[in-house]
């Protein structure tokens, strides 16, 4: 961590900021790395995320809160105000048009309330001056605090956001994050990007972005994430760095790490989830990926779209007739709509000859129940023939 946390520091400019995010377990050990690394005086704010959750049965209080470390690489990083909420006592003082300030003496008084920010400078240095005229409250907010309890964390497996990554974090979260230490058109770096949501938030802020991750799953992951929720992109405009781009280097991936290719290939499809967790090895039970999607059989017959998903099989090498007959069975049992088998153009034919050929159909068009993808196509960017994949015109 201090190797890569010193390469940070290098790539960021002076008007920068770093926020570190961490849980109670190691945040005294990387306070002590950071503060060596950007300098006890850059450090800006510990900022507590307070958040609900299941509780536990433990000997102990519950362990409610992660840790944020905001540092900057010199005095001079860009920052802008966010204000807070202000709390239901304050709220109702200003809906009185009062709130308790103090005079040069120090003594309680009932005051009116004044602009908050001309107000709040005067109660600092505990003087009222004459010329700080009342003024209509219009609302305002006091300056965002350091601890934060007003963001959910993302909860269960059925949360909208939940794209499968167990350390993924809220949208309203970086938001925050980036409106406070950027501004439109800077470049916002994510050294760990995991599913994206820092570069969803940054495309959305009207900021330049670069992410960075480990995985092969990752990359395609976090650019379908943004070009189905910004239409004015593709992927020619969002170029990845390390990953397959030919079928040479896609061949090169699957005979060194099977697992990275495998990896890939569900990113590039829009595997949104795997069955075991990203990056986790172990038995599959013949589900590499899933892809969900929304399945209506008929406009307009007043039933909602069924929720459902389509099972993705990566071959790397060979592919045998058992194992394409029996995606069937896995399709049918893991209750899924359909299935898609990735492997190399040589092996298309087996697919082809022994899948099952039933056909079907929803109000964008027909798909099979189970189809061949070969990865020449895959880097040629076209996509399997489901639902939540295909261009409706």
């Amino acid at each position: 961590m201090a190797i890569r946390l010193k390469t940070m520091r290098r790539v960021l400019k002076s008007t920068g900021s770093i926020y570190l995010h961490c849980d109670p377990t190691a945040s005294h050990y990387l306070k002590l790395i950071m503060d060596a690394i950007f300098g006890e005086d850059n450090f800006r704010n510990e900022i507590i995320w307070g958040y609900r959750k299941m509780p536990n049965k433990i000997r102990g209080f519950q362990k409610n809160h992660d840790v944020i470390f905001f540092y900057s690489k010199s005095n001079k990083y860009s920052f802008n105000i966010l204000k807070g909420e202000m709390t239901s006592g304050s709220k109702r003082t200003f809906e009185s048009g009062k709130r308790k300030g103090y005079n040069a003496n120090n003594s309680k008084k009932m005051v009116t309330v004044f602009d908050w920010d001309k107000y709040h400078s005067a109660v600092a240095h505990k003087k009222i001056p004459e010329d700080l005229k009342p003024v209509e409250f219009k609302g305002g907010n006091p300056p965002m605090k350091d601890w934060w309890d007003d963001i959910k964390v993302l909860g269960g497996p059925y949360n909208k956001e939940r794209l499968g990554y167990p350390t993924q974090k809220p949208i309203s979260l970086l938001r925050r994050i980036i409106q406070a230490s950027s501004n439109e058109g800077d470049i916002v770096l994510d050294p760990f990007c995991g599913c994206g949501t820092t570069l969803y938030v940054a495309e959305e802020q009207n900021r330049q972005w670069i992410g960075v991750d480990i995985s092969q799953f990752s990359a395609g992951l976090v650019r379908n994430r943004i070009i189905n929720n910004f239409g004015y992109l593709n992927r020619g405009k969002i170029p990845i760095i390390g990953c397959p781009l030919t079928v040479v280097e896609a061949r090169e991936l699957a005979r060194v790490d099977r697992f990275e290719f495998e990896k890939w290939a569900c990113g590039e499809v829009g595997a949104e989830g795997l069955f075991h967790a990203p990056g986790e090895r172990g038995a599959d039970g013949g589900v590499d990926g899933v892809i969900p999607f929304y399945y209506s059989e008929k406009l307009g017959d007043g039933k909602p779209p069924e929720k459902t998903f389509a099972v993705v099989q990566v071959k790397s090498g060979n592919v045998t007739v058992d194992s394409v007959k029996a995606l069937s069975t896995t399709v049918r049992q893991c209750g899924a709509k359909c299935g898609v088998m990735i492997c190399f153009e040589k092996h298309m034919q087996t697919v082809e000859n022994n899948r099952e050929k039933k056909r079907l159909r929803d109000i964008t068009g027909p798909f099979e129940f189970i189809q061949g993808f070969s990865v020449e196509r895959l880097v040629k960017g076209e996509l399997p023939n489901i639902p939540a994949l295909r261009k409706v015109a």
